[in-house]
């Protein structure tokens, strides 16, 4: 009896548990080729689409941080590194997360404010990091993999199999 023959999974590797500080207090990754984009620790690919989420949703989400609702995750290509110690092409590309990420830079930046006008600087050193800055946010650390095609195809699983709510779902829920 032939049985068939399932495809390797593509997001493969390990699940860490950093805390949203990681990704600006960690080693940073660098920018390798052109059009390579830096956001924090991470390098965005240079085909990853740019910023698209309103400043609402962005604002929404960093409150959802301190609202307990949690963070999501991420997903990064491991880091490879060349004989000298550099990044190899490739090495930290964000995934999956520019998004969330981008709306957490902006906030520890200064460039949003929270609940009306509560911005990162103005919290105490001691909400900073109990609620914001030590609240894990979990990462899938691929192997890291040079495979270009391999992370495209895993981008597009991951960025194109929602379906975004209509207008009626939006009334149906407001009714």
């Amino acid at each position: 009896m032939n049985h068939p023959v399932l495809p390797v999974p593509i997001l493969e590797g390990v699940q860490r548990s950093y805390s949203i500080s990681a990704l600006w207090e960690g080693t940073p990754a660098r920018a390798t080729v052109e059009k390579e984009r830096e956001l924090l620790n991470l390098v965005l690919p240079p085909w990853q689409r740019e910023l698209c989420w309103t400043l609402d949703q962005q604002i929404k989400y960093v409150e959802g941080i301190f609202l307990g609702l949690g963070t999501g995750y991420y997903v990064v290509n491991g880091r490879d590194f060349d004989n000298d110690g550099n990044d190899t092409r490739m090495s930290g590309w964000l995934i999956d997360g520019q998004q969330r990420i981008t709306a957490i830079a902006r906030f520890i930046s200064g460039e949003i404010c929270i609940f009306g006008g509560i911005f990162y600087r103005d919290l105490s050193p001691a909400d900073k990091r109990r609620r914001f800055d030590n609240i894990i946010f979990p990462c899938i650390e691929l192997n890291y993999q040079e495979d270009e095609t391999v992370l495209k195809e895993l981008y597009r699983r991951l960025n194109y199999g929602g379906t975004p709510h209509t207008q009626e779902d939006l009334a149906l829920l407001n009714a």
